[in-house]
């Protein structure tokens, strides 16, 4: 006795049951209404035109599923990507210096916003007064959210001797706008001058941070 099976419908045949011609149809039907992915690579897409618009192909060679439109191939929006980074920098500024590191260098395959989330560690001694700043950089541009985001200032504990060291752990967040292509994102940390005391030490310890792909359109 005819069936069919569990995930198409297609149709199943033993030996009392005639083969029909329209079984044959009936199943190729289906068969061509769930294509499934087609495996190729990012450089071997297949040539295809209006009617297998929907399809999609996996790319062994990127990892990635594309979907075809009919004319143009579009990315899969799914889950945003993340980038990460860490950087040691352990360096020491005075006051009116500026110092710039990059943190992490990766690929964009879709155009959106990059939101950056970091937190950034100093270390200021007792002796002085500082006035810190911190800016998130997105392919080497400040690109910090609000005009007095990440602002430190550490008062003056001590009047003489070699005083205490003291540690600040500083979120800094940024957004920007980025294309198709390679894309960075890192820190721009310095000191204003008119502090307290003009004579000034701290340290920029480390800085670590990931970048999420927000509010992304498919290309």
């Amino acid at each position: 006795m005819s069936g069919t099976t569990p995930r198409l419908g297609l149709k199943t045949h033993d030996e009392s049951d005639p083969f029909l011609r329209q079984d044959f149809n009936d199943n190729s039907a289906r068969l061509d209404a769930s294509p499934g992915s087609f495996l190729c690579t990012s450089a071997s897409r297949p040539a295809w035109g209006a009617n297998q618009s929907g399809m999609r192909v996996y790319e062994t060679d990127t990892r990635r599923e594309v979907v075809w439109t009919g004319t143009a191939w579009r990315e899969v929006l799914t889950a945003p990507p993340v980038w990460t980074g860490w950087l040691r920098p352990d360096v020491a500024l005075g006051h009116n210096t500026h110092v710039y590191y990059k943190l992490a260098t990766f690929n964009v395959t879709r155009p959106g916003a990059l939101l950056v989330d970091m937190a950034v560690e100093v270390a200021i001694q007792s002796l002085y007064t500082m006035n810190l700043n911190f800016r998130v950089q997105v392919d080497g541009n400040d690109a910090q959210i609000g005009s007095s985001a990440s602002y430190l200032r550490v008062e003056q504990v001590h009047t003489s001797g070699s005083g205490w060291q003291r540690s600040y752990m500083v979120p800094a967040l940024g957004l920007r706008s980025v294309g198709v292509g390679t894309h960075n994102f890192g820190i721009h940390m310095y000191t204003i001058p008119e502090a307290t005391t003009k004579a000034g030490s701290c340290r920029l310890v480390t800085a670590r941070g990931s970048a999420l792909l927000v509010n992304s359109t498919d290309t």
